[in-house]
């Protein structure tokens, strides 16, 4: 059993293979505004719709992955006009955006390039999350995980806060894996 966890964690995500389709500049631009589009959109929904729209923002992790995949350069345009565009369209979600979902976004994108085992991709993204929270809450003082958590720096939240980064990283970088595996299958399709 202990094995199987072992190499479950050792195992890569998915390979990147940057021959599966060469994009033209032109269509990773696009590529890369529809991804941003996506992002504020997604991001937006926590505002706008309660509830249900917290479960959607958390999903705007995804499109600033992708652009990530696409390239790292694109991937951190991605994320700079999604800025853009939710201080146009939701500024309330702007800091939360800048610090948790669209960091992560870029983390897991990066971290999928340089070191493609489970560990250290879920590692890192969970680091980038948690210094985003840590940002959030005590610098900014800006309650990003409720009003159960309060803005003063006490040891019980921050172990809270550690393992709710590492499991939502983790099940960010599920997600993303599983989505670019789909879209890679696609890719090849079309070749």
């Amino acid at each position: 059993m202990i094995n199987v966890v072992v190499q479950y964690w050792q195992d890569p995500f998915v390979e990147i293979k940057h021959d599966i389709k060469e994009l033209s500049p032109t269509t990773k631009l696009i590529f890369t505004a529809v991804l941003s589009s996506f992002a504020a959109i997604l991001q937006s929904a926590g505002a706008y719709a309660p509830g249900i729209g917290f479960i959607v923002s958390a999903m705007t992790t995804l499109p600033i992955f992708l652009a990530t995949i696409v390239s790292i350069r694109h991937g951190f345009l991605s994320y700079c006009v999604t800025f853009l565009l939710l201080m146009i369209i939701q500024p309330s979600e702007l800091l939360i955006f800048s610090f948790t979902t669209g960091v992560l976004g870029l983390v897991l994108g990066v971290s999928f390039y340089t070191s493609q085992t489970r560990f250290w991709v879920v590692s890192l993204g969970g680091a980038a999350l948690f210094i985003g929270i840590i940002m959030l809450l005590f610098i900014f003082g800006f309650p990003v995980l409720g009003p159960g958590f309060g803005t003063s720096l006490q040891y019980r939240p921050l172990l809270l806060i550690v393992m709710f980064s590492m499991l939502y990283a983790w099940i960010a970088a599920e997600a993303c894996s599983f989505t670019w595996k789909r879209l890679a299958h696609r890719f090849r399709s079309y070749e």
